[in-house]
């Protein structure tokens, strides 16, 4: 299973990080991010701003949650936010025109709150992991809003 992003999540560029699923299955989830030039993200020295790495986990968990969705003819329309980072570690930068691939597994569900653990490697080196915490939501607004 392999497909391009386009409205499975809410984020438009500059802000979507994320370009490609290559696998929705809950027990290996991927995505593909390419870094270019304009990336939001790059710093002038042509690297990546280790912040970026919590939000690419986010929102490859998120494209793939919506995808799974799509295919079990489930509604799309939902969103969610990141709400919380555990155990984050960069072990390598990554640079202007490297192809990333994020493997995200969710591990638990407490009352809407995604928790997910998230890999980000370029070719075979791992550049970083964390646990990310994503509130979800279905329908058209989140619980509470006005």
């Amino acid at each position: 299973m392999t497909g391009n992003i386009g409205n499975l999540i809410p984020h438009q560029p500059p802000m979507r990080l994320v370009d490609e699923i290559l696998s929705t299955k809950p027990e290996d989830s991927r995505v593909k991010s390419h870094i270019g030039e304009d990336h939001l993200f790059l710093r002038q020295d042509g690297t990546l701003a280790p912040e970026a790495f919590c939000e690419i986990i986010a929102q490859s968990y998120a494209a793939c949650e919506s995808k799974r969705r799509e295919l079990a003819g489930l509604s799309t329309e939902g969103g969610g936010y990141l709400v919380s980072v555990r155990d984050f570690k960069v072990f390598s930068r990554a640079r202007v025109e490297d192809d990333l691939i994020t493997s995200v597994i969710q591990k638990d569900d407490f009352m809407g709150t995604r928790i997910v653990a998230g890999e980000i490697y370029r070719n075979e080196e791992k550049l970083a992991q964390a646990t990310v915490y994503i509130f979800m939501w279905e329908g058209k607004t989140p619980p509470g809003a006005l």
